[in-house]
Parts: structure tokens; sequence; C-alpha cells
């Protein structure tokens, strides 16, 4: 197979001071590809400022024959991330793919003792900021016909005690990136979700034991890259996915919705009783989009539509 390459293709990367980010901006410029290296250079827990990291990563990918640029906005206020992207479109006059890596950690801490500012923070860093980039980019990306987003989730998601801010700010991805694939589909812009483990800073500060020592062995902060490339790349066969990538691995993550069950007049009591039969698992639907999950819905009811159902009527907001 012919090596897939990046030439004429300018890539925003964000978090790609260090870590997993950087190697991913290292194998784009090694493709081929522009890349503007974005990192505030923030500490583990987000805080602080250093240019070091951004411009370390642009002197490693110059040095091994690449071109690319530091960016060093806050990508958590809504001006720098604009200006993140700007940069980008203004130095190379166009804006491929975007991958969204850049995050970091607050420590865990029992949901007792939370507080609204530390959701704020992992709001800003993932949700706000992931919006603000895709929203800045989106036009560009339209108008060319062509365009790759790649937004970093986590496994966390799934549920992680002690760190509901965390689970909560990179849940929110699914339904941004689940809506922008849709929206995309075959406009020639893709959206996708990467949820990666590697040996980076966050997992140097996990608890010393047995888990640690063969998770820092074991998962490479190179081996997502590959993944996230392809995601990246005009070969890139996915939209709308969620995959999990570390260690070699690659795997794909799917949500799902059983049958379940039906009868129009259920009481609270019926309810529990029926309930082994709710969850259970057979007759799983995997939707892509609200539109697939109402068909879904309509046909457990027994209705069937005389076409499929691809969008969702509602209002428009038209006040500007």
């Amino acid at each position: 197979m012919a090596e897939l390459r990046f030439d004429g293709r300018v890539v925003l990367v964000t978090g790609a001071g260090r870590g997993i980010g950087r190697e991913h901006a290292r194998l784009l410029a090694r493709r081929g590809a522009k890349v503007v290296v974005s990192d505030l250079g923030v500490d583990l827990f987000g805080r602080g400022a250093d240019e070091g990291p951004a411009q370390e990563t642009v002197a490693t990918i110059r040095a091994e024959g690449g071109e690319a640029l530091t960016c060093v906005e806050d990508l958590s206020d809504l001006e720098g991330a604009r200006r993140a992207v700007q940069m980008a479109i203004e130095a190379y006059g166009r804006l491929d793919a975007l991958v969204h890596n850049a995050g970091f950690t607050l420590g865990a801490m029992p949901f007792e003792q939370e507080a609204p500012d530390r959701l704020e923070k992992q709001l800003a860093i993932n949700t706000r900021a992931a919006f603000v980039l895709a929203r800045e980019a989106w036009p560009v990306m339209l108008a060319q016909g062509y365009g790759r987003l790649v937004l970093a989730a986590s496994t966390a998601f799934y549920g992680l005690p002690g760190s509901a801010p965390y689970a909560t700010a990179k849940a929110s991805y699914i339904g941004l990136a689940r809506s922008l694939a849709a929206e995309g589909e075959g406009r020639g812009v893709k959206v996708n979700l990467v949820s990666p483990a590697g040996a980076t800073r966050m997992a140097e500060n996990m608890a010393d034991g047995e888990l640690k020592t063969w998770f820092l062995q074991n998962a490479r902060v190179d081996q997502v890259s590959p993944l996230v490339v392809l995601l990246c790349h005009e070969a890139c066969p996915a939209n709308g996915e969620l995959f999990v990538v570390g260690g070699g691995r690659i795997a794909r993550t799917v949500i799902s919705e059983t049958r379940g069950v039906v009868d129009p007049d259920m009481s609270v009591e019926d309810v529990l009783e029926l309930m082994p039969q709710i969850l259970a698992e057979p007759g799983v639907a995997f939707p892509r989009t609200t539109g697939e999950a109402l068909s879904f819905f309509m046909e457990v009811m027994g209705f069937r539509p005389s076409a499929p159902i691809t969008s969702v009527g509602g209002a428009t907001d038209r006040s500007g």
C-alpha cells in the first residue's frame, strides 16, 4: 500500500507540546503536513503557562525536515481558541484537519467535596474549546469541501469515581462529535472521537503499584498516533465513530439501545417487575443519529414510516 501523505495539507494539533499530542504533530509532519503546534504549556493540573513545550515540538519537527508553527493561545478562552484556528489559516491559507488533544486533570476529589469551578475548568478546555475550535474551522472546511476533526475523548465517560468534572466534560464530546459528523456527511467533513491511553504525565500521576508499572512500560505515547493520523487523512473510512486506542490495540466503542418492553399502560409496579427484561441485551440497535434512534423507536412501537428518517425537525432560533 502506498504511504498516506499529507503534502499540501495543514493540521492544527492542540496539546502538542508533550506526550501523545507531540507524537501526533511529529507523525503528521513526517507525512508532509504543515503543523500548527498549539500548547499553552500548563502543568498537569492546568496551572501556569510555558512556551517551551510547543517551541520544543516545533524545533524537533523542523530538525526532522518538517514544517511547523508555534501557537501558545489559551484555548479555554473563547478568543484564544478562535485565534488558534485563525493562525493556521492566516499562515497557510487553509485548514484541513483539527486534532483537539489539549487537556489536564484536576486531581481526584470525592463528589461531596466537588465545586462548580472545577467543572467549569474542565468544560472550558474540553467542551467549550472543542466547540469554538470546530465552529471557527467549520466554514473553512465546508468551503474547501474537505475537513477532518478528531477529538480526544476518554473512557472516563463510562464513569470515573472521584473525577466527575473530567468525566462529564469528556462525555460531552459524544454529542458534539456525533452532531457534527451528521452535519458534515456528504459535505467532505468527517468527525471522530479517540479515547487514548498512553504513558503521559497523567499516567505518571497514577498511584504507585503493579498497574502503573505495567501501564508505563506497555502504553507508549506514539502508539496512539497512527489511528489519529489516519482519521485526519482523506482516506479516513470512519465518521461519527468513537475509538479506544493504546498499547498497540485499537477498538471501536459502540453506543447501543435495546428493544426494551412496550406496554402503554405500565404502572410503577409493572416497571419494577419488567426491569430484568428492560435491562436484558438481546435485540440491540446501534443508532448513529437521533433520526436513526427515532426510527428504531417507531419500529419497536410497531409504526413503519414510509421513508427513512434522516433528520428531526424542530424550532429554529432566528433571533440572530
